[in-house]
């Protein structure tokens, strides 16, 4: 599902730079290669190459990039190609289904991208194709917004941001699912309003609506090890211990 066409504009200052602080991902991220990769990887010895799904305009790639990583970028979205302005290392492709026919070192997705696959079958063909892309004994590391992290935004969560002028505002909604759907998952949506300044302080109102899901952390345990993955280590990315309340997890696994 092709998103964010505008809001694109907006992105990096909002959800890398104000909402987390991507120098604490990226230090978070250089952590765990080196922890649970089989190689060395600072500094350049043992490294190798790394697969980003759903990379957006790249900004933790450029980020990674500076520690001796090599990142190739997978996103949806023409949109984010654009921003990022880097065709030679960008293609554009849906993270279910592309065939590089290539093995990485590192298969990365961060920033909650998977909860925006719409559906379980979504997650397990996602799941599958990090397994194929992925080689023999390195890593896939991805990272969830919680089904508790999404109903307590639904509670009462609205966020405004200035950003060059404008105003965009951020809602989450609880959403009807269209479809059976797991058991103890949940559909939300992201309403994002822009009030764009165009001219002697008058705005015009753009909006878009983003469909995101999430799912029990044990049933994504389950089914990343019916895929054969190896889980290495479950981390709350706030609170370090996971627990019934964690917000956003990251999954670190093995092939």
């Amino acid at each position: 599902m092709k998103t964010y066409n505008k809001f694109v504009d907006y992105y990096d200052e909002i959800i890398r730079w104000s909402w987390y602080d991507i120098n604490s991902e990226v230090e978070f991220l250089d952590e765990m290669i080196v922890k649970f990769s089989p190689l060395l990887t600072r500094e350049g010895q043992g490294v190798g190459d790394i697969l980003e799904f759903a990379c957006w305009t790249g900004s933790i790639a450029r980020e990674l990039e500076k520690k001796w990583y090599n990142v190739f970028w997978v996103d949806l979205s023409e949109e984010m190609i654009k921003k990022a302005n880097n065709k030679q290392k960008f293609i554009i492709w849906d993270m279910t289904s592309i065939n590089l026919k290539l093995e990485y070192d590192i298969i990365l997705c961060n920033y909650n991208s998977v909860c925006h696959l719409n559906s379980w079958e979504d997650w397990q063909k996602f799941f599958k194709n990090s397994y194929k892309h992925l080689k023999k004994w390195w890593i896939f590391i991805f990272d969830i917004l919680t089904v508790f992290e999404f109903e307590n935004m639904t509670k009462d969560f609205r966020w405004f941001f200035n950003v060059k002028g404008d105003t965009i505002c951020l809602e989450m909604f609880s959403h009807p699912q269209p479809l059976p759907c797991k058991e103890g998952s949940k559909y939300y949506k992201w309403l994002i309003k822009m009030f764009i300044n165009s001219w002697e302080n008058k705005y015009n109102l753009v909006e878009e609506e983003i469909k995101e899901i999430s799912f029990p952390v044990d049933e994504i345990k389950k089914e990343l090890e019916k895929t054969w993955f190896k889980i290495k280590h479950l981390e709350d990315f706030h609170f370090g211990e996971v627990t019934g309340e964690s917000e956003r997890i990251y999954f670190v696994v093995e092939k």
